[in-house]
C-alpha cells in the first residue's frame, strides 16, 4: 500500500460496519450509494480485500475488516472527541438498543435491578432478550445480532471473548405432597418422573453428567422451554424438577413447592459473559457489559 489515502473513507467503513448494508450507510451518511460503493472500492484496491460479503440483504465484514475496524473506530472516536473538544464517554449521546442472550433465569434476575436502573438514568439504551442456544451463541454475536450473551460455559472460537459472572448451583422442586419429600434420596430421584426445562438440542446437562456418574438417568415426563410453566405444573402433580437455587427460591412465594437439596453432587455450573471481538472497542457494549457485572457483583451472586 502506498499513497495517500482519504480518511474520510474509514468513516464510510465504520458506517458499512455498524449498519451492515451499503443502503442504509448511505442514508446514515446523508449520502448517496454509489458514494458509499466508490468509498468501500477505493478501500478494496487500498487493502487488497472485499471487506465484507453480500449475505442476503446485508453486508458481512470479512476477518480483515473485523481484524482493523476496532483500530479505526477508536482512531475516529478519538479525532471526533478532539474536534468537539469532549472528553470521556457519556453514554447519553449515544442512543442504542443493545441485545441481549439471556435464559428466563438470568433475566428474572438480572432486570428487576438492570432495567429500572436505565429507565431511570439511560432512557436512550433499549434493551432486547431473548434465549439462545449455545451452538447460536457464536453466530448470533459474529453476525451482530446479539451484542452480549450470558450463559453457561462453552466451547467457543478465537473471536469470542468471555468473562466469568458467577456459578449456578441446584436444587429440587416439587409438590409437597411428593413422596419423595419423605425419601429424597438419589435412587427414589432416579426412579421418579421428571420436568426438565431446556433449550432446542440441549437435552443433556451437568445434572445428567452428574447423575452418570452412578450410572443412573433421568425419567423426562416432560421437557418445555420456560420455568414458570414447569414449576407450574410440577406443584400440582408427581413430577420433580430439577433447577438453579436462586430462581427456585424467587417462587417459593408464588407456588405451593419443596424445595430440597439434590441427593448427589453437582458441580456449580459457571456461568459466563461472551462478546465478539469486534465489540472490544464498542463503548457502549463495554459500558454495557460493565453495568451487567456490577448487578452481578450487587446482587452478590
Amino acid at each position: 500500500m502506498h499513497g495517500k489515502l482519504d480518511l474520510n473513507l474509514f468513516i464510510v467503513l465504520r458506517a458499512v460496519y455498524d449498519q451492515g448494508s451499503i443502503t442504509k450507510a448511505a442514508n446514515a451518511l446523508h449520502i448517496t450509494q454509489p458514494a458509499v460503493s466508490h468509498a468501500l472500492g477505493r478501500l478494496r484496491e487500498k487493502f487488497d480485500d472485499p471487506l465484507f460479503i453480500r449475505h442476503g440483504r446485508q453486508v458481512v465484514p470479512t476477518p480483515f475488516c473485523q481484524g482493523i475496524i476496532a483500530s479505526v473506530v477508536k482512531s475516529i472516536e478519538t479525532l471526533e472527541s478532539t474536534l468537539q473538544g469532549k472528553v470521556g464517554f457519556d453514554i447519553s449521546d449515544k442512543p442504542r438498543q443493545v441485545n441481549l442472550g439471556l435464559r428466563d433465569v438470568l433475566e428474572s434476575i438480572f432486570f428487576p435491578v438492570l432495567i429500572p436502573e436505565l429507565v431511570k438514568h439511560t432512557p436512550n439504551i433499549t434493551v432486547n432478550s431473548r434465549q439462545v442456544t449455545w451452538p447460536e451463541l457464536a453466530p448470533a454475536l459474529a453476525a451482530k445480532e446479539l451484542d452480549i450473551v450470558i450463559d453457561a460455559l462453552v466451547p467457543t472460537s478465537r473471536d469470542i471473548r468471555s468473562q466469568f459472572i458467577c456459578e449456578e448451583t441446584f436444587v429440587v422442586i416439587c409438590a409437597p405432597s411428593n413422596s419423595y419429600v419423605d425419601n429424597p434420596s438419589i435412587k427414589s430421584y432416579s426412579v421418579a418422573q421428571h420436568a426438565l426445562v431446556s433449550l432446542k438440542d440441549s437435552k443433556l446437562d451437568t445434572v445428567d453428567l452428574a447423575l452418570a456418574q452412578h450410572n443412573l438417568h433421568r425419567n423426562i415426563a416432560l421437557q418445555c422451554e420456560h420455568y414458570f410453566a414447569a414449576v407450574n405444573v410440577v406443584s400440582q402433580c408427581d413430577l420433580l424438577l430439577t433447577m438453579p437455587t436462586r430462581f427456585a427460591q424467587q417462587f417459593s412465594n408464588k407456588f405451593d413447592i419443596e424445595i430440597l437439596p439434590l441427593p448427589f453432587d453437582v458441580p456449580p455450573l459457571p456461568v459466563h459473559m461472551y462478546w465478539h471481538k469486534h465489540a472490544d472497542e464498542d463503548l457502549v457494549n463495554v459500558w454495557m457489559r460493565e453495568k451487567l457485572v456490577a448487578v452481578a457483583d450487587k446482587l452478590g451472586i
